[in-house]
């Protein structure tokens, strides 16, 4: 499996998990009133190790001539609010062919060449906006940050410097700097001005990451005589909360050059290597983390992660195995992760026992009762508990059509086709253009033998899936369908070609 898709499950499931995460102080620090570390939520990673994959180039350019610059932006953005990161540098790409001197297109692509993680492409894109508008903010913003993501952080100053300090946005980045070259008061008084201010300047999240910063100089705050590493350490934490991966981990190799036993500081460096899919260097950082403290369960769950991203599905059972034995919280995340690797091992019924389990602390979404339903229907043949969870997601989301699609497709399983049908028409009912439902009643067609009914529906799912998953099960629905027409039109053509004697 490619490292970029095990990366993008590591950092969607992680990412919550490591917020929460408490640092101890140093040995020699004194607590007065210890606080819990509150911190914004990063935004889900998803599809974006996906993008990669699929866009190894990132350059990709699409294949429709007709379109206009303005379709190709529309189609880009769309792809955007969908996630489909690959397909908003395809679209935004042909934008800058068929536009040359768009700044707007430069722009887009620069912010998902970030997201992405590439920040040399992205760098490339804000120059070339640069040239075109030199005093444009965005532009400069965009190159500044793109070398703070290389640890370029010098040339990044040298950007910054020459910008309007009473622009917001550039005291942002200025804040992160002086965090860089270690001048933690001068940032701090930066961050807190920008959250005093009341005006609209801001960049969307400006804001609220630099409350992230205060957060931690507040922690430190309740500690006496604290430890310089200590703070250095919580705000290498808040960059990585923040997406600032890569400027971290100076500042977390000064920490451990310090004070080489320090837990937190390895384990937050783990996180920072997993985010920039520095896999190995992950794995190093996190055993040694664990070697400081073997009972630690988050630093087990982690390391699970990373032995997952480095594709040892094995070990990452052991770990996360191991947190789980020593009372890793949510709990329900924990066994979540494991029904997905159990899944991923192809140990169906493990898989099935430990979303099972998720489903019974009430705490499922939708989508882990179509998976548990799928592993009973489609790999260990048993429509009945298949059914029950089904009634479980009707249940508990009774307004969902999701959940009636769940029965639906369990009773055809079962047999019980009349059921299913009422079921399956009031998925449709509930939402018109609903893909799986359409996927379903085609499988229903086909087990009743009405060929003509299901290639109807097959097509009708394919056309609404759009490219999806379910879009490709209904091609191959409708391929199996005219694979065994063709073998019987053979044999038949076969049967009368032979004379009688």
């Amino acid at each position: 499996m490619n490292k970029f898709l095990l990366t993008l499950w590591i950092i969607i499931i992680s990412g919550g998990i490591f917020i929460s995460y408490k640092l101890t102080k140093p040995e020699s620090a004194n607590k007065e009133n210890l606080a819990e570390i509150k911190t914004q939520q990063q935004p889900e990673k998803q599809d974006v190790q996906k993008a990669k994959e699929n866009n190894a180039d990132t350059s990709t350019k699409s294949d429709t001539p007709t379109k206009s610059y303005a379709s190709y932006i529309l189609q880009g953005d769309e792809d955007l609010k969908n996630n489909n990161l690959a397909s908003a540098i395809g679209n935004y790409s042909s934008a800058t062919d068929l536009k040359p001197d768009s700044t707007d297109a430069f722009l887009k692509l620069g912010k998902v060449y970030l997201s992405l993680n590439d920040p040399q492409k992205a760098k490339s894109a804000f120059q070339k906006v640069e040239k075109l508008s030199p005093q444009l903010i965005e532009a400069n913003l965009g190159i500044a940050e793109s070398y703070l993501n290389l640890r370029d952080i010098e040339s990044a100053k040298t950007i910054i410097w020459k910008m309007d300090k009473s622009n917001p946005n550039v005291k942002y980045y200025t804040g992160i700097i002086l965090i860089l070259h270690k001048d933690f008061a001068g940032a701090k008084k930066l961050f807190t001005e920008i959250s005093e201010d009341a005006s609209q300047t801001q960049t969307s999240g400006i804001k609220e990451n630099s409350q992230v910063f205060l957060e931690a100089y507040k922690l430190f705050s309740y500690f006496k005589e604290g430890e310089q590493i200590f703070l250095e350490t919580l705000l290498a934490k808040s960059l990585t909360e923040i997406g600032q991966f890569e400027s971290s981990i100076p500042l977390l190799y000064d920490v451990i050059n310090q004070k080489n036993n320090y837990r937190d500081a390895w384990t937050i460096l783990g996180y920072a290597y997993l985010n920039t899919n520095k896999i190995q260097d992950a794995i190093d950082a996190f055993s040694q983390a664990e070697s400081l403290y073997p009972e630690k369960p988050q630093t087990l769950f982690f390391l699970g992660l990373a032995h997952y991203a480095n594709n040892d599905i094995d070990k990452a059972i052991h770990y996360l195995e191991k947190a789980k034995e020593y009372g890793f919280e949510p709990k329900e995340e924990i066994e979540l992760k494991l029904g997905d690797i159990y899944l991923l091992k192809k140990d169906y019924s493990k898989s099935a026992e430990q979303y099972e389990k998720v489903v019974s602390l009430n705490l499922a979404n939708v989508d882990i009762f179509v998976r548990t339903a799928w592993i009973y229907i489609e790999k260990l043949k048993d429509p009945e508990k298949a059914l029950a969870v089904a009634y479980k997601s009707l249940e508990k989301y009774p307004s969902d059509s999701m959940s009636y699609n769940l029965m639906g497709w369990s009773l055809i399983a079962k047999g019980e086709f009349e059921k299913s049908k009422d079921y399956l028409n009031k998925a449709i009912q509930m939402k018109p253009n609903f893909d799986a439902a359409y996927l379903n009643f085609g499988w229903l067609m086909e087990k009743q033998g009405q060929v003509d009914m299901a290639k109807e529906y097959y097509k009708n799912a394919y056309t609404l899936g759009a490219g999806n998953a379910i879009s490709l099960l209904a091609t191959k629905r409708l391929e199996d369908i005219t694979n065994k027409e063709l073998k019987t039109y053979k044999f038949q053509t076969d049967i009368s070609s032979l004379k009688t004697p």
